[in-house]
């Protein structure tokens, strides 16, 4: 009878705790070397009020990406981005009179919202044409289209700044130099910021942390290859990319065995022909792939927990299905499932693991992967 409280002390005796082996920040991305106007300026002034702050904002509409790198840690949000450039309160009006008069004015000057709107209703209508027979349409259906195209509108310039920058500057929407520059100062509190950094030392030297939930999935995956590099496994990726090989079949063919014959050898993130989720009955992709025989045979899935979470229960929901369907299906194939991190040291950790054990031989830590490495060679 299978000792499964034995079974987890093993496990748990064996649990990594998370290590700090990957870059946690980047540089900004802003060119400061482009900006020495703005920033002269913007170093020269101690005290801005709305109005030079404004007119500073149209003038120098790249301001915009300075001020924005200092307020936030990656960009504005879209809720944001609508307030600035656009009248909210038009937008939210009950007076559809208002609303249509402000999409005319938009889509009059504003070039890039307007070929949005526009191809939005045809993509073959021209302004001349729609303006002459604007009468033919229904204001609410207009209206609607309007409002879907400023949320496209938003997409776009959070991606190229130049749209923005181009409004910007235009006299007709000297509305967004105000509101700008009043979000600036009356909630960012502007002046006792600037009072109190080297904006451009700041911003030269701003560190944008990397997605952590990225760092926490690498984090097993990096292991484990390292384990298998350490112990003469060969990574094909670079192989099977240049032969654009995303799904793999039983068996490796020409031309890739002329040199792999008797080698070691695994590969990252592929499927495998035939091998799909239950749940959708789309292709299966896996973490890890460790070949025998120049055959795919040892089918992994990495991940590793630090905290409970809504996906450590939708994983074990696929992987037990996953397993089910291989084992049932394919005599050729194993499913092998790898986590680690310190949420199996929980009581909860600790009863999921037991129930697992229900439907898995074995689960493996990092650890006791490397223990058990000549099982997959």
């Amino acid at each position: 009878m299978v000792n499964s409280e034995k079974i987890y002390i093993d496990f748990a005796s064996k649990i990594s705790f998370f290590e700090f082996i990957q870059e946690e920040f980047r540089n900004s991305k802003l060119d400061i070397k482009s900006l020495d106007k703005e920033f002269k300026v913007l170093k020269n002034e101690k005290n801005w009020n709305i109005n030079k702050l404004s007119d500073y904002i149209k003038q120098y509409p790249k301001s915009f990406l300075i001020f924005q790198e200092v307020v936030q840690l990656l960009r504005f949000t879209n809720a944001q981005l609508i307030h600035f450039i656009f009248d909210v309160e038009k937008l939210n009006c009950i007076n559809l009179e208002a609303i249509f008069e402000y999409l005319i004015f938009n889509a009059k000057y504003d070039e890039n919202l307007r070929k949005l709107f526009l191809n939005t209703i045809d993509k073959k209508l021209s302004y001349e044409v729609f303006i002459k027979d604007i009468n033919n349409y229904d204001k609410k259906y207009l209206i609607a289209v309007f409002k879907q195209s400023v949320s496209r509108y938003i997409d776009k310039i959070s991606k190229t700044f130049s749209i923005l920058e181009k409004r910007i500057a235009k006299n007709e929407f000297t509305d967004f130099s105000i509101r700008f520059a009043n979000y600036l100062l009356n909630s960012y509190r502007l002046n006792e910021v600037l009072e109190s950094i080297n904006i451009e030392s700041f911003l030269k030297n701003k560190k944008i942390p990397i997605d952590t939930k990225s760092i926490h999935g690498n984090y097993a995956k990096i292991k484990i290859l390292r384990v298998l590099e350490k112990n003469g496994f060969i990574n094909i990726d670079n192989i099977l990319q240049k032969n654009n090989i995303s799904v793999l079949k039983y068996k490796i063919k020409e031309p890739l065995d002329t040199n792999l014959q008797d080698k070691k050898i695994f590969c990252t993130e592929k499927y495998v022909e035939n091998i799909i989720k239950p749940n959708d009955k789309k292709l299966k992709k896996f973490d890890l792939i460790v070949f025998s025989n120049l055959h795919p045979k040892f089918l992994f899935e990495i991940n590793f927990y630090s905290t409970e979470g809504t996906k450590i229960g939708i994983n074990q929901n696929e992987y037990i299905e996953l397993h089910k369907y291989i084992e049932q299906n394919f005599d050729n194939f194993e499913f092998c499932w790898i986590t680690d991190g310190n949420y199996w040291l929980t009581n909860q950790g600790k009863n999921r693991f037991l129930n697992l054990l229900n439907h898995f031989k074995t689960i493996y830590n990092i650890n006791l992967f490397a223990e058990n490495i000549d099982s997959f060679k």
